[in-house]
């Protein structure tokens, strides 16, 4: 990341924030244990995943942080889990919390692994936020509420979420008013799924296959 991002993110959580700021988010506190080592740092094209996340989200967002462990080469805020081992739901409520500490009334969550999300992705589910909790992405009939638009004001059903058993993005959603919008339309990646999510090194191979052929910007 060049200095010129770096001296960005650290200005704009230097200074309050309004109320159509978004802070992005990247979820990047897995084990990758499907994939064999710390995928954040798989390299795809030439580029770490992270990387390729960051480029695709940054420009959409009033900031970037990382959810999870510092990166080497990567001086973005982190944002750890206060509950170590406790699953993306308590990693989610560190972001809120975090969010609402720096004054951000919107956070705005992907996964260090998917770097072909869309990018208008903020634009689309901040139109259709309005008064719900969150928006998230669905496609092709399948939710991904690691993408997702969340107001900070939903911290406390979050923890109420948590503390009846739920430890996932999906048990979540039914403790909140969320809005599914729907990417079916959108087109990139692998089989044309912006969505497509790098678990292992058969889906690293798909998907460096897929930037070797294509002819779209890598």
């Amino acid at each position: 990341m060049s200095e010129r991002n770096d001296h960005v993110v650290a200005d704009a959580l230097n200074h309050p924030v309004g109320s159509g700021a978004v802070l992005g988010v990247i979820f990047a506190g897995g084990a990758s244990r499907r994939y064999g080592d710390d995928k954040a740092l798989a390299e795809l094209g030439g580029a770490y995943l992270l990387q390729r996340v960051v480029d695709r989200i940054q420009p959409q967002v009033s900031a970037l942080a990382i959810s999870g462990e510092k990166r080497a080469g990567f001086v973005l805020p982190t944002i750890p889990d206060e509950l170590q081992g406790a699953g993306p739901l308590a990693a989610l409520r560190s972001v809120l919390v975090w969010a609402e500490q720096h004054e951000f009334a919107l956070a705005m969550t992907v996964s260090c692994d998917t770097p072909f999300i869309p990018r208008n992705i903020v634009s689309v589910l901040h139109a259709a936020l309005k008064d719900f909790d969150c928006a998230v992405v669905i496609r092709a009939g399948m939710a991904h509420p690691t993408c997702a638009l969340w107001k900070t004001a939903a911290r406390t059903k979050v923890e109420t979420a948590f503390e009846s058993g739920a430890r996932s993005l999906h048990g979540a959603i039914d403790h909140l008013n969320a809005y599914m919008v729907d990417f079916s339309a959108a087109r990139d990646g692998p089989g044309d799924d912006p969505f497509f999510n790098i678990n292992s090194k058969v889906d690293m191979a798909m998907a460096q296959a897929w930037l070797d052929n294509c002819h779209v910007p890598k």
